[in-house]
């Protein structure tokens, strides 16, 4: 017994004298510097730290070395901050795109027509309105939506003190010109603002103050990490590239970037001086900007080889502080849902509009919310940002789980003029602009004005009433002028001139997640010009001026997440016509009846390689057709210049088949480098003037061979094309996005 006591003292003298050493060793904080995409360097320095043994007990940083280090700061490792920042897409990231899946069915062939949106604000009430400048090119919504999924269980109003590790970050006040130091509030917040680069991301608006990237004035935030109790601090700094002015162009990235080397030139030389052990991360050729993966890559590399020069230094450190062995500390807080994904959901409410509006917006939410993945909450923030009624979109969840999940909107101040620009080898360019205007305080009635500038222009003006994203009514106009030249085997057969005046009255339009059914009637009149040779030319008798009268069901179900190169989803449509010149007959007889569908769907072959089969079918279903309403088939785009033209890849102009159309396509395409792609379409098209006659009638084989670049402003393609139609290779070349 006696035995047993005396081992039980000389343990706890042991552990008593270690919580001493431990308790009473210098502390030690690192300093991680801006540097936007240079700043992964970061996670390279922290690998080679964390396999030294060295512990961290205080981390700061300013803009991308906010960003590491508040996630380090939460709990996440080196390592784990690696893969994180690998599997991210930052073309996504830095911009305010919403991927495709996530936007609202209505919208999906719409949003990424538009390349520039320019903020207005307009009172109808007070007969007002003016053009206001951009704050930033983009809201940074997609990056705030990543800093919330990521930082679960902090996400409340809190001293970064209790933190797993303390953490501290730097922004700056544009109205008052002064530092702002967080070491409280939100986190997420309180990282967004410290890298909101001026030009580039809005500023974050917290009380009176207007916030931007903290690197203005402190981009290395020693003097931070010392108030905060560190005795050794290490630091993480980019060196100046004295041949950056020769290698960039000038862009608002590298402006930004060196605004820092005049405006808090001499706090940061007073921070150089103040660090104990300097890392500085050798990363010419890579720039602010270079957020490719094999830029990544480098960079992480470039920081971890810039660690391990200074690891006689490192270990010199941690024998001072008196550590042996090279584990790391075991953190005194720890992140409990670091690792856990599926989270449990109380209650769900939203904050940020009067309370006649969250019954609406919560239309928007699956209805019953018990256990969401972190993957769905990014996935109903970014259907919510995506129905384009708010400036930002966030959530916080409150409480331990069972959590309250609170989205927070922010609902437009403004309206935004919306711009996008094509230039293609047919048309030459194009303009189109865009606006949505919302009537009054509430979100259910809208009125949208679009219109194309172009040789076949058109205007269309709609008025909507919506009841959530599910349902809407309204009406539409549509005013078009088209001078169409159509071909008979590829040579002219004659021009068409028609302007048409539309009217559609939508009775009902419903949105079932991928899924939308619309109902509605309309009129169509036709005023035809330039119609030489009317006479004479066959196909052309009978064109006259016409009201007609038209019922109409369509549906289609479409998640493909790509408008253009699709990689996954599928997409089906099918639209059934009555056409009538007295509300119940067409030319003393039944009804015109038309039937159009389409499928495509997109499979994969190889990494990156697929293939997209699609087939198109248009069947006029009565013997007697009026000119306008028959077969158009040609063309790059179903609908372009007249509803009901089918596309046909590789032909040069549209032609008039027979009152039954099938085509088969099939297109493959190979993404080759990120955002190049190589495709190769190959189609099968047969017609005849009844059904059960179809394979009986001519039938043409097409294809065409291209390379394509998904830029900012739109896809650059130039291909080469052959169509069985017309016999001939046709050369196109194309840029921005097809409208």
């Amino acid at each position: 017994m006696k035995k047993a006591v005396i081992i039980w003292l000389l343990l706890a003298c042991v552990v008593t004298f270690s919580l001493a050493g431990e308790e009473g060793r210098k502390k030690v904080a690192v300093v991680l510097s801006g540097g936007s995409a240079k700043g992964f360097a970061h996670v390279g320095v922290l690998k080679v730290l964390e396999r030294a043994g060295i512990p961290i007990d205080y981390i700061a940083g300013t803009s991308m070395g906010a960003v590491v280090g508040g996630l380090y700061a939460v709990g996440y490792d080196a390592q784990a901050i690696d893969s994180l920042i690998q599997l991210q897409d930052w073309n996504y990231l830095m911009s305010d795109n919403v991927n495709r899946e996530n936007l609202p069915a209505s919208q999906r062939d719409r949003r990424n027509e538009f390349i520039v949106s320019l903020p207005y604000r307009l009172n109808l009430k007070e007969r007002s309105g003016k053009v206001s400048l951009p704050r930033g090119v983009f809201t940074g919504q997609n990056l705030y939506s990543l800093f919330l999924n990521l930082t679960i269980g902090f996400q409340q109003e809190m001293d970064f003190n209790y933190l797993p590790i303390p953490f501290g970050c730097v922004a700056a006040d544009v109205r008052t010109g002064e530092e702002v130091v967080f070491r409280k509030g939100i986190l997420p917040q309180a990282i967004r603002a410290s890298m909101a680069i001026p030009g580039v991301f809005t500023p974050v608006e917290k009380d009176s103050m207007l916030l931007v990237d903290g690197g203005l004035i402190n981009n290395y935030p020693v003097d931070v990490a010392r108030s905060m109790g560190a005795d050794i601090v290490i630091g993480v700094i980019m060196p100046s590239d004295e041949n950056v002015g020769k290698q960039k162009s000038g862009n608002i990235g590298e402006i930004a970037e060196q605004l820092t080397n005049f405006v808090g030139k001499e706090k940061r030389l007073q921070n150089i001086e103040n660090t104990d052990l300097l890392i500085t991360p050798r990363i010419h050729p890579y720039g602010s900007m270079d957020f490719q993966k094999p830029a990544i890559d480098s960079l992480i590399c470039r920081g971890e080889q810039a660690a391990m020069t200074q690891w006689e230094a490192l270990m010199a450190l941690k024998a001072s502080l008196g550590i042996t062995g090279s584990d790391l500390p075991v953190r005194e807080r720890q992140n409990p849902y670091l690792h856990l994904d599926t989270l449990l959901i109380d209650h769900v409410s939203v904050e940020g509009v009067p309370p006649r509006d969250v019954k609406w917006i919560l239309r928007m939410i699956p209805e019953k919310i018990e256990k969401v993945t972190r993957n769905d909450l990014d996935a109903i923030t970014a259907r919510m940002y995506g129905a384009d009624l708010f400036s930002r979109v966030t959530y916080r969840l409150d409480g331990d789980q069972p959590f309250d999940l609170v989205f927070l909107v922010e609902p437009k101040e403004y309206n935004t003029l919306n711009l996008g620009i094509h230039f293609d080898t047919r048309d030459m360019a194009a303009i189109l602009a865009n606006t949505t205007v919302r009537l009054g305080e509430s979100y259910n009635s809208m009125i949208d004005i679009t219109t194309r500038l172009s040789r076949d222009p058109y205007l269309q003006v709609d008025y909507s009433i919506n009841n959530g994203l599910f349902y809407k009514g309204g009406v539409s106009y549509r005013i078009s002028n088209n001078d169409l030249s159509i071909y008979h085997r590829g040579r002219l057969s004659y021009h068409l001139g028609v302007m048409r005046n539309a009217l559609n009255l939508n009775f009902s339009e419903f949105y079932f997640g991928n899924v939308q059914l619309n109902l509605g009637a309309g009129f169509d009149y036709f005023d035809f010009f330039n119609l030489l040779g009317r006479s004479t030319n066959p196909a052309l008798r009978g064109v006259e001026d016409q009201l007609y009268i038209n019922y109409m069901i369509n549906g289609v179900y479409d998640n493909l997440n790509n408008t253009y190169f699709p990689s996954s989803g599928q997409y089906f449509s099918f639209r059934y016509t009555l056409h009538t010149d007295n509300f119940i007959q067409l030319q003393e007889e039944l009804p015109l009846s038309v039937l159009k569908m389409n499928f495509y769907k997109p499979l994969q072959l190889g990494h990156k390689t697929y293939l997209t089969p699609r087939i198109s079918a248009r069947y006029v279903m009565n013997d007697s057709v009026p000119h306008i309403y028959r077969n158009f088939v040609g063309g790059r785009k179903d609908g372009h210049y007249l509803p009901q033209q089918i596309a046909l890849q590789g032909s040069a102009g549209m032609e008039v088949l027979g009152n039954m159309v099938a085509s088969v396509d099939a297109m493959l395409h190979h993404e080759f480098s990120p955002n190049n792609y190589l495709y190769f379409h190959l189609n099968y098209t047969c017609h005849h003037d009844h059904l059960h006659n179809l394979f009986e009638g001519d039938a043409y084989w097409g294809s065409n061979l291209g390379y394509s670049f998904l830029s900012i402003a739109g896809p650059l393609r130039l291909e080469l094309g052959y169509s069985g139609l017309s016999r001939r290779f046709h050369p196109y070349v194309s840029f921005g996005y097809h409208f």
